[in-house]
């Protein structure tokens, strides 16, 4: 996968998880903020439901003191004026007073004159007080004291709005002489007047066992409705009725309108975001990645050190687009002198050799130079400078300087980050650099002095043969190293020559399972000292498990006319097996093969003498 499309995926996965953080902030935060004010308002709505129950206890309070406070009816008290009692105690005083219920008691608490009358047709009904005919405690003793007195009374026919005053001089004088107890039935018209001056809807229900004995009040919600229910008690504090109001969740839907406009805000600006931003990078960033990416390749494929990317930039992309041209320049170089010294000692064949060995070094080193390229990408440079200047102005609300102070600190350890990775494959670099190095080194003293030794271990030798493969050949090989591979320490070889050799046995044997129709096939590495004559000899065996060849295939296997054929045929360069015979005859020692026949396998041995 490109780095483009790394770098857009990267950036929406940012952008979900930022739409997906602020969809859950909102809904766990926001939205029940609204749903608690929706409760706080249909429980003001009961509250006020309360107040105006109160009130119209209060003007009955205030109409049984001024029956209470009259003359005549202290005076008809005393002497029980008839006169009196026919011109007022009359179904027209209820009536007057606007009143479903009127009684005058004596201060023994039993009833003088008493007077209902029925809401709906004013007929007098028969009502008894408590279901008994009996005062309660509370409004007994407020008879005996001589105090005003107001409440909810149950009777057998309803529940009743009720205050109760006590009958004095007409100045407020006592000794009271008794108690004039007005009422109102709490029926429907009553209720929607209550509900009315509470501008709630409201509803009524006895109450009964199944209701919430504990709690006064109660709120229930459904998807569209909140509904809050009060229990009105009497002065005994015995639940009577419950008064109910049930509104609709307005509240609550606005806020979820609220919190989806929001988020659907929230995405448009950051998918406005994103685009600028991948537009951006692709101008600054990873436009130019590519073209150094691109050019790496070419030189890879093409095998033309002759091209150069002059690419004029002052940051880090130009630093490594110069170091990469630099580096070409030299290789160029290395490689023309290396020809020159070839064909002037006249040892053409292994200068071309060793020109095809350093094109096989340039893979790998392109492939750390790609890697070295996308950390150097991922270096989110210019966010920091955005970020950095706007931090620096202070122009931004403390809330967006803290969250560019938690962004920088991020970012420097992002950058931290790929400055570790990236040196990680300078590293790569700097050690394919030395295995051309060391191809250069070999080939340029081995007219004068030999081979160029150096001390490695067989297991460091496998492995540095191994990795100059490329990934299509590492992938059809499934590589077992026997333990004396591992056993044997460090050796006086020379190491960048043997790893060639290494190199080209284990690119034959790619070959040969890719024309077998193999997805992958063993390649066994053993290695062991041997001692003859007096002297010391490595013995590497290799066995390849595809292929395998008839006798007169196998003595043929190292001509060069065979050996040339196979390597061309499989792109390696013309070398192939043939190569690898005369290097090692050069250095010394042999190589030899063996097969059981056609499709099972080919066994090499090599033998090299060790340096004293």
């Amino acid at each position: 996968m490109r780095v483009r499309a790394k770098v857009s995926i990267l950036l929406v996965l940012l952008l979900a998880v930022l739409i997906a953080a602020q969809w859950t902030i909102q809904q766990r935060l926001m939205r029940p903020r609204f749903i608690e004010l929706e409760r706080t308002s249909a429980q003001t709505d009961m509250q006020r439901v309360e107040f105006a129950v109160e009130r119209e206890l209060e003007s009955l309070g205030a109409a049984a003191s001024d029956w209470g406070n009259w003359a005549e009816v202290w005076r008809y008290m005393r002497d029980h004026n008839r006169a009196f009692a026919q011109a007022n105690l009359t179904d027209a005083a209820v009536q007057t007073l606007k009143v479903d219920y009127l009684a005058v008691l004596r201060p023994d608490g039993r009833y003088e004159w008493s007077r209902a009358l029925d809401p709906a047709t004013g007929i007098p009904i028969d009502i008894r007080l408590n279901r008994s005919g009996l005062l309660e405690p509370s409004w007994l003793e407020a008879l005996a004291n001589g105090r005003t007195i107001t409440g909810l009374i149950d009777t057998d026919t309803g529940v009743l709005l009720a205050a109760g005053a006590p009958i004095l001089d007409g100045f407020n004088r006592g000794p009271s002489r008794g108690m004039v107890i007005v009422a109102r039935m709490l029926n429907n018209p009553e209720l929607q007047r209550i509900g009315r001056q509470a501008q709630v809807p409201l509803d009524m229900r006895l109450w009964d066992k199944s209701s919430d004995a504990h709690a006064m009040s109660h709120l229930t919600e459904t998807a569209t409705t909140t509904r809050v229910e009060h229990t009105f008690t009497n002065q005994s504090g015995r639940p009577l009725l419950v008064l109910g109001i049930t509104v609709p969740r307005t509240i609550s839907r606005h806020g979820d309108a609220a919190v989806r406009y929001s988020t659907l805000m929230l995405s448009f600006a950051g998918g406005v975001v994103l685009l600028v931003l991948l537009v951006l990078l692709s101008r600054i960033v990873l436009g130019p990645l590519a073209r150094v990416t691109d050019h790496a390749q070419r030189i890879a494929a093409a095998d033309d050190l002759s091209s150069r990317l002059d690419y004029q930039r002052s940051d880090e992309l130009g630093t490594l687009a110069q170091a990469f041209d630099d580096m070409v320049e030299r290789l160029a170089d290395s490689r023309r002198e290396l020809a020159d010294r070839s064909f002037e000692s006249g040892a053409a064949e292994n200068a071309s050799g060793v020109l095809h060995n350093l094109g096989n070094a340039m893979t790998p080193l392109s492939v750390s130079i790609a890697a070295l390229r996308q950390h150097l990408h991922a270096m989110p440079v210019d966010e920091l400078q955005h970020t950095l200047e706007e931090f620096l102005r202070g122009s931004a609300e403390p809330g967006r300087q803290r969250d560019l102070r938690q962004f920088l600190e991020l970012l420097a350890r992002e950058l931290a980050h790929t400055r570790t990775q990236a040196g990680e494959a300078l590293a790569q670099i700097v050690d394919q650099a030395e295995i051309i190095e060391g191809v250069l080194a070999e080939q340029h003293v081995k007219p004068r002095a030999g081979p160029v030794l150096q001390p490695i271990t067989p297991a460091e030798l496998v492995k540095r043969g191994l990795a100059r493969l490329n990934a299509a050949q590492r992938a059809r090989l499934d590589v077992q190293s026997a333990p004396g591979v591992a056993v044997l320490g460090e050796l006086l070889l020379p190491g960048t020559t043997l790893a060639l050799v290494l190199q080209e046995l284990a690119s034959h044997a790619a070959t040969c399972a890719e024309q077998a129709g193999q997805a992958r096939a063993r390649f066994d590495v053993d290695a062991e000292l041997l001692s003859t004559n007096g002297r010391r000899v490595l013995r590497l065996g290799i066995h390849q498990a595809s292929g395998g060849l008839d006798a007169a295939a196998v003595r043929a296997l190292f001509q060069k006319e065979s050996a040339t054929a196979a390597a061309a045929s499989t792109g390696a360069g013309g070398r192939g097996l043939h190569w690898c015979a005369n290097t090692l005859h050069a250095l010394g020692g042999s190589i030899a093969a063996h097969s059981d026949g056609i499709g099972r396998g080919l066994r090499f041995e090599i033998l090299l003498p060790l340096q004293p």
